[in-house]
């Protein structure tokens, strides 16, 4: 069975600290996309690397390398890899989900860890918003953007 499948039946999300992304607003190019099978059976990891060009967080500045991670054992991480790879592609979350569901295939996430890495070199905006889950413990959202939206 593919990683990927079912992407196509789900629906992207129209709307992780050290060397991840803490609150605020930025601009990143991606480095790299692959996917990292974590140590002793702990499932699959869908990880962006980039590069920070521009940032309101005091702490995190142009220069910083920092990652997006989905566990691919969770339910939300196709929606959220969808949107991702939508944003890539110059999709508008909030103006062109249609588009990003049609779009975004198994054909085009395997393309995207692929050692090509066709995505290096894409400049993203990127708002992380600090959230409070109902068991009380705090996470970053992340909303992936194109550049010019």
């Amino acid at each position: 069975m593919n990683i990927f499948e079912g992407i196509e039946h789900v629906f992207a999300e129209g709307i992780s600290n050290r060397q991840y992304f803490e609150p605020g607003n930025y601009v990143v190019t991606i480095d790299t996309v692959f996917i990292h099978e974590k140590r002793l059976g702990g499932g699959k990891l869908f990880i962006v690397e980039t590069v920070v060009t521009d940032s309101d967080n005091p702490n995190i500045k142009p220069g910083d390398k920092k990652n997006w991670v989905q566990s691919l054992s969770l339910p939300s991480a196709l929606p959220r890899i969808k949107t991702f790879l939508g944003a890539s592609m110059g999709l508008c979350a909030k103006s062109q989900l249609k588009e990003i569901n049609s779009s975004v295939t198994t054909d085009v996430c395997n393309q995207a860890v692929s050692p090509k890495n066709p995505l290096k070199g894409k400049i993203l905006k990127l708002e992380c918003v600090s959230k409070i889950t109902k068991n009380n413990k705090e996470f970053i959202q992340h909303s992936w953007r194109t550049i010019n939206g």
